[in-house]
C-alpha cells in the first residue's frame, strides 16, 4: 500500500513540474499579491465586508496569473516597477526615521536650486551653504 502511494505523489510531482516548465514562476511582486490576500482574508474575517474578499480574492487572482504566465518580458517589467516603488517607499521610510534620530543635532533643508535634500549640523546664526550636487551657494539662518 504504501509503495503505490509513494509512486503516485512522484508522479504527482513529475506531473506538476512538467506543468511548471517554461512558467515565470513567483518572484517578489507575487509574495507581494499573495501576502495582501491574506492580509484582506483576515480582514474579512475580522470585518466581514464583499469589498475586502473582493480584493483578496483580485490578489489572489492576479498573483496565480502572473505565476502561471509564459510571458517573461512583461511579467519581469512588472517586477522591477514594483521592485523601484518599493524601494523608493523604503528609502523615504528611512530617511524620516534618521530625520527623527537626528533631530537635535542636525537640520534637513532643501537645496533651492536643484531640490537635493542636504543634512547640515546645527550652527546658531548665519550659515553660508554650497550644495555638493550642483554648486549653488546660499545662505540660511539657524535659530
Amino acid at each position: 500500500m504504501k509503495e503505490g502511494y509513494q509512486m503516485n505523489l512522484n508522479h504527482l510531482k513529475y506531473r506538476l513540474a512538467n506543468m511548471m516548465r517554461g512558467r515565470y514562476g513567483p518572484d517578489a511582486l507575487y509574495r507581494f499579491l499573495m501576502s495582501s490576500m491574506i492580509v484582506f482574508l483576515i480582514i474579512n474575517l475580522i470585518f466581514p465586508s464583499v469589498v475586502f474578499y473582493l480584493l483578496s480574492l483580485f490578489f489572489g487572482v492576479f498573483a496565480l496569473y502572473r505565476v502561471m504566465s509564459r510571458q517573461h518580458a512583461p511579467r519581469a517589467k512588472e517586477n522591477q516597477s514594483y521592485l523601484a516603488l518599493r524601494s523608493k517607499i523604503q528609502q523615504g521610510f528611512l530617511q524620516t526615521i534618521n530625520r527623527f534620530k537626528d533631530r537635535k543635532t542636525h537640520r534637513y533643508i532643501n537645496c533651492p536650486a536643484c531640490r537635493q535634500s542636504l543634512r547640515l549640523k546645527r550652527k546658531q546664526g548665519l550659515n553660508h551653504i554650497k550644495c555638493p550636487m550642483c554648486g549653488n551657494e546660499f545662505d540660511i539662518n539657524m535659530r
